[in-house]
């Protein structure tokens, strides 16, 4: 699909343009390119999400920096009255690494509700499975969620340092309920490591999901305080499908095999070039402006 909003590795380290998407009337997705900072924006009925990447070099230390910061304006409708109020969640993940170490320090750092504290609107909570680390944030308002999640490897569980992380983040508009604007969920992932000596990081994203798949997913998140990367149903699903077709045509049988389940979002990238680069994809947006029709219900 040469027009999928997940075609390029937007905020990675190939030398992708600049674009804007249009969903629907009321939903558009943009993304903004510079030579070491990059920049998604989601936009639906007027209020913006925004995950914002960057890398830097400290000239006199050496010190290498990845910055990346969520910042996500929604409405917060009140139960059992007409009140709406703006509400913003920010979250940011600092990651740096220093001239003569292997690994890397991953710290995030949140603040939420700038134009409101009252109510709960967030979830968070952390998983330790030996030497994997994972913390989360769930915010928002019915249908209308974010989930941003850490995922920090170490070689020592006793050890500060990390050699792989992983930051996740899920954006989710459903149109049903009292909810206004598109139908839409979208996921990026970012994959931090050490490449030859060298801090680095790849982006898968953004992949889009029917928003009742992510809903569940955060909701099973909140519930059972673990995340993975098969996390969402749908993906799931489609990878499941994916194996026993596979799996059927190796077998000699008569019966031909289902029909390949549609391929999206990341399935569609080209497999990178080498760790933690990416700059490889089939499906490379290169208009400023798109229109952009879903193909399920």
């Amino acid at each position: 699909m040469g027009n999928s909003p997940s075609g390029p590795r937007f905020l990675g380290n190939g030398n992708y343009c600049s674009y804007h998407i249009q969903l629907d009337d009321a939903a558009t997705i943009t993304v903004t390119k510079h030579q070491q900072k990059s920049e998604l924006k989601y936009e639906v009925d007027g209020m913006t999400c925004t995950l914002f990447i960057s890398r830097s070099l400290e000239r006199n230390s050496g010190d290498e920096n990845i910055s990346i910061s969520l910042t996500d304006f929604y409405l917060n409708i009140q139960k059992y009255t007409t009140l709406v109020s703006p509400r913003c969640a920010t979250i940011y993940v600092s990651v740096k690494k220093e001239r003569k170490s292997d690994g890397f320090l991953c710290i995030p750092l949140e603040v939420f509700d700038i134009f409101s504290t009252e109510g709960k609107t967030k979830q968070y909570g952390v998983s330790r499975r030996g030497e994997v680390e994972t913390e989360y944030w769930a915010y928002g308002c019915g249908t209308r969620m974010g989930l941003l999640v850490t995922e920090k490897k170490k070689k020592k569980s006793d050890e500060e340092q990390v050699y792989v992380a992983t930051v996740a983040h899920y954006y989710v508009n459903s149109s049903s309920g009292r909810n206004r604007g598109g139908d839409i969920g979208f996921s990026v992932v970012v994959k931090i490591g050490v490449h030859n000596g060298v801090l680095d990081f790849s982006v898968d994203g953004p992949v889009e999901h029917p928003s009742s798949a992510l809903l569940y997913m955060i909701q099973e998140v909140i519930r059972t305080g673990t995340w993975k990367l098969s996390a969402c149903p749908h993906c799931k699903n489609i990878q499941s499908q994916s194996r026993w077709l596979s799996e059927s045509e190796g077998n000699d049988t008569t019966l031909p095999p289902p029909p390949p389940p549609p391929r999206y979002g990341g399935s569609q990238n080209a497999a990178n070039m080498g760790r933690f680069n990416g700059d490889g994809n089939g499906s490379i947006i290169q208009a400023n402006k798109i229109n952009f029709n879903k193909w399920w219900k």
